[in-house]
């Protein structure tokens, strides 16, 4: 059986959609449900901590598993554990319920989702596989535009535990549709390619350079995902804006980062990628800075607003350019390099979730700190690749050049 190049890849896009739906959905119902589970809202927000871990974990699971199985096989698996898991959440009377059903939920969204580049890059190469990951690209920035409001709508008419049921609802159909419609797109590996692919891990987590690449990005979408947990907090409990007014305050962050993603591909026809990538580390970091500041001088909704826009969307300069900075050194072994990448990203978002929570104080300095370190440790980060490979043997990506030639 064979399969069009549009529909796998409104099939594929509709997989990754699992994601930003069950992290960005019902954050405005936060609220609510910590009046429900009779529980701090900072201890409902963990549970986005929660599912960044068990996302973590998935994305490593459903490598292997693909690999022995098939890729069908695994992302069939993934969204059935996503989808009874998410019907449980439904029901949960309890805080502890909802952290310890999240990260199962994720555990399933992982195995799933990490299959969508594998079986773009087992079916395409070149200009179609560019084409492909570009539109998936896409969705990962236009559903968290569109979760919210689905999540506030939902919540004000049909109560938040609704919520959890269109989760359920959603994967089962796309599970279905997938199997229906997509080939099977991976021979099962034998035992020496499973050794090949660990010792590619392997090699990845000893390259230097690259793994600072990787510490770049990480700590990057860390001060993002902080955010993320403590925005329901920030807005919806401290500033009191109304549920129906959160995704537009959470959405700014997303149009803000696309609208830098564009300025960046301009940019790139005149400068390097490190020096954009230093641009964009010391955008997030000053507008870190003044979120400490905004959050002890006790500054208004519209000053935090603004100063997370930038932060969140510094990130169009950051992602691509550290991505291609780490990518560089690994021409044969790409996706064993974005593995890496995806599961540092994600367990650190999800240690910044935890150390967020811990330091909750129900002000907003907590958020502000953990989100300007993050930036900080970035930075440096990408500073102390000076020391680390000072006579780099591609110019393009020493940040002693900035400027193409």
């Amino acid at each position: 059986m064979t399969i069009s190049l549009p529909r796998l890849t409104l099939m594929l896009a509709m997989l990754v959609a699992v994601t930003p739906l069950a992290i960005d959905m019902y954050l405005p119902a936060m609220q609510l449900m910590a009046t429900d589970l009779d529980a701090p809202i900072h201890h409902v927000e963990l549970s986005i901590s929660g599912y960044l871990f068990g996302f973590a974990l998935g994305q490593i699971a459903g490598g292997t598993l693909s690999d022995r199985w098939g890729r069908k096989p695994a992302v069939t698996l993934g969204l059935l554990i996503f989808s009874v898991t998410s019907l449980a959440l439904m029901y949960v009377e309890s805080v502890d319920a909802l952290l310890v059903l999240r990260v199962f939920q994720a555990l399933g969204g992982g195995i799933a989702v990490v299959n969508s580049s594998a079986i773009v890059r087992d079916l395409y190469s070149g200009k179609e596989m560019a084409r492909v990951l570009s539109m998936i690209a896409m969705v990962m920035l236009i559903a968290p535009l569109v979760a919210p409001l689905l999540g506030a709508l939902v919540t004000e008419t049909l109560g938040w535990r609704v919520i959890f049921l269109i989760l359920a609802v959603y994967a089962g159909l796309v599970g279905v549709v997938f199997v229906w419609m997509v080939p099977e797109s991976r021979a099962r590996l034998t035992d020496g390619e499973r050794l090949r692919m660990f010792a590619a891990y392997l090699h990845v987590f000893r390259h230097r350079v690259a793994m600072t690449y990787v510490l770049v990005l990480s700590f990057s979408f860390s001060g993002m995902f902080a955010f993320i947990t403590a925005a329901p907090f920030a807005y919806l409990e401290y500033f009191e804006v109304s549920p129906s007014l959160f995704p537009v305050l959470f959405g700014a962050n997303i149009i803000t980062m696309m609208l830098c993603g564009r300025i960046n591909m301009r940019l790139l026809n005149r400068y390097g990628p490190n020096c954009l990538l230093l641009a964009g580390l010391s955008l997030q970091s000053i507008a870190g800075v003044g979120l400490v500041l905004a959050s002890l001088w006790d500054a208004g909704l519209g000053m935090v607003v603004v100063l997370n826009m930038l932060f969140v969307g510094s990130l169009g300069l950051i992602a691509a350019n550290a991505t291609m900075g780490c990518l560089h050194f690994f021409p044969e072994m790409s996706a064993s390099a974005n593995a890496v990448i995806g599961v540092v990203e994600f367990c650190m978002g999800a240690l910044v979730g935890l150390i967020w929570t811990q330091l909750h104080d129900y002000t907003l300095v907590p958020m502000a700190v953990v989100m300007a370190t993050c930036a900080g440790l970035g930075l440096l980060s990408l500073l102390s690749m000076r020391q680390i490979s000072p006579h780099s043997d591609n110019e393009s990506i020493s940040l002693k050049t900035c400027v193409k030639r």
